[in-house]
């Protein structure tokens, strides 16, 4: 008798809640810890909606982001 687990099971999609950037802007101290400077530099041209994991990515990397040095 073949095991009923064996069966491939359909992946549960879980809904991402998306947020408009300004709604992200105005709580991003209390969502991701920075200032809305830094928030702001961070998503540069960004428009629409994102969710709170989509900005935190987009935090992360704008803050790891190396400075470039200009030749004298």
């Amino acid at each position: 008798m073949a095991k009923e687990k064996d069966k491939a099971q359909p992946a549960e999609v879980e809904a991402v809640t998306k947020f408009p950037i300004e709604k992200l802007r105005q709580n991003c101290l209390a969502l991701f810890g920075v200032t809305t400077s830094t928030f702001d530099g961070a998503t540069l041209g960004y428009d629409g909606e994102y969710s709170v994991d989509e900005i935190k990515k987009a935090i992360d990397k704008w803050q790891n982001t190396k400075i470039k040095k200009e030749a004298n």
